[in-house]
């Protein structure tokens, strides 16, 4: 009696754990949905080591449709090979990788009830209830339309506060389509899809909603063109040269490459690759492994000055930054690393997104210091200011995700705040821009 007494309060602990940074289903709730919906029930239950990206089938390139947060509990539905683990959340069931479940406690032989009873403490108090209520600050974010604040994580729940578009809020986690946020003082559920232009305030707090995390770079071995996902026309306006580096996703059955294209979704072919690097999780990473890469692709062909001036200062920007190396701890200024975009610096005169000008010296270099930045947030990385261009955003990224550069508070900063020093490396051909951090 005294083992099962103990196993319970593990249980317990761990119950509280995950309750402290999302509010999802109790251990017993969720063994019984679980018994009722699928015939299945919760056969271990552990901890994430890490942030944990819950995927439809056990494949690291399978679509994503949830997340878990770090340090919460995991419930654990079935072992799958030696690599995955069948779990279910809050809103959905799927898979994770295993090896990112910690002290994993085999609870198969425990009923619903065991598992969820609760344990009265020596005092009668209850040490885990400041836990289960703290709001932690994972992410600041905006609202994109006017929407609610929910008391619960559903549509149908009692709305406990209006927020309009442009307001700022703070989130604390993500699950699923919701999010636990604050808005002044005003706690409660917002739909992931009603806030834009994220930015974590806690660099560990997980993967931040909308971001594709690219699995792989590619080179191409010819010239090749990235066609549309849609109906096979060509996307890009010039071909790409051999030795072309850029993100993809797996290669599908029918032989294509995926890319993301400005807002829309391309692909190259696989005869037109030469060369494929995986993208090795931070956590695994040794000396030399490419940990984050991302590609945004700018026009060329274009024949006036402008044009060639802003390929120029592309290029420019981009050698300023190459080989830079960053310590753990090590803060980092786009604005002095590049900076100032003047003609005595080297900068050509390209068009700019201005309300005073449509023409600048350095046009340009927000697209690189675009690129670089939607690099790092890949990774638990902290962005210290960003300043976006406009609420509309920038066509070679997904709204939300652009940064721009140009003097003064127009500027980027950040802070490596992985355990390891990173170098990057931008890989540059006409019309393709890829930005690559490696483990130093």
């Amino acid at each position: 009696m005294k083992k099962m007494h103990g196993m319970k309060r593990l249980f317990v602990l761990l119950t509280a754990l995950l309750l402290a940074v999302s509010p999802v289903l109790s251990l017993a709730e969720a063994a019984q949905e679980t018994d009722a919906d699928q015939g299945e029930r919760i056969n271990y239950v552990g901890k994430a080591s890490s942030a944990l990206k819950v995927r439809v089938e056990p494949d690291k390139n399978a679509r994503g449709v949830d997340s878990v947060p770090k340090n919460s509990t995991v419930y654990v539905l079935e072992l799958v090979g030696e690599d995955w683990a069948k779990i279910k959340t809050s809103n959905t069931t799927g898979y994770v990788l295993a090896k990112y479940i910690s002290n994993m406690q085999d609870v198969s032989h425990l009923s619903a009830e065991e598992l969820d009873e609760p344990e009265e403490l020596p005092d009668g108090s209850d040490p885990f209830v400041a836990e289960v209520t703290e709001f932690k600050e994972g992410y600041k974010a905006l609202v994109l339309t006017s929407d609610y604040i929910y008391e619960t994580p559903t549509t149908n729940a009692p709305k406990v506060a209006h927020v309009l578009a442009a307001k700022e809020v703070i989130v604390s986690t993500v699950s699923g389509d919701w999010c636990l946020m604050r808005y002044k003082n005003t706690e409660g559920y917002m739909l992931c899809s009603s806030l834009y232009m994220w930015d974590r305030l806690d660099p560990y707090a997980g993967e931040i909603p909308g971001l594709t995390v690219m699995p792989k770079i590619v080179v191409t071995n010819r010239t090749a063109e990235v066609y549309s996902m849609e109906d096979n026309s060509i996307l890009k306006d010039y071909p790409m040269p051999p030795g072309s580096c850029l993100t993809v996703y797996e290669k599908d059955a029918l032989g294509r490459y995926r890319t993301p294209y400005h807002r829309t979704m391309g692909y190259i072919n696989e005869d037109a690759v030469a060369y494929e690097m995986d993208v090795v999780p931070w956590e695994d990473a040794q000396p030399g492994d490419l940990i984050a890469a991302m590609t945004t692709f700018y026009a060329v062909g274009v024949t006036t000055l402008n044009y060639q001036g802003r390929n120029w200062n592309i290029y420019l920007a981009t050698s300023m930054i190459n080989g830079t190396v960053l310590q753990p701890g090590q803060a980092y200024d786009m604005n002095a690393t590049i900076g100032p975009y003047r003609k005595s610096t080297g900068y050509h005169e390209a068009p700019i997104m201005s309300q005073d000008a449509l023409t600048g010296y350095g046009g340009g270099t927000c697209q690189v210091n675009t690129t670089f930045y939607m690099t790092n947030i890949m990774l638990p990385i902290l962005i210290n200011h960003r300043r976006p261009h406009a609420d509309v955003g920038i066509y070679y990224v997904p709204r939300g995700f652009d940064a721009a550069v140009g003097g003064g508070d127009i500027n980027l900063q950040l802070t490596n705040t992985l355990p390891y020093a990173i170098r990057y490396q931008f890989f540059i051909s006409d019309g393709v821009l890829t930005c690559c951090i490696f483990r130093a």
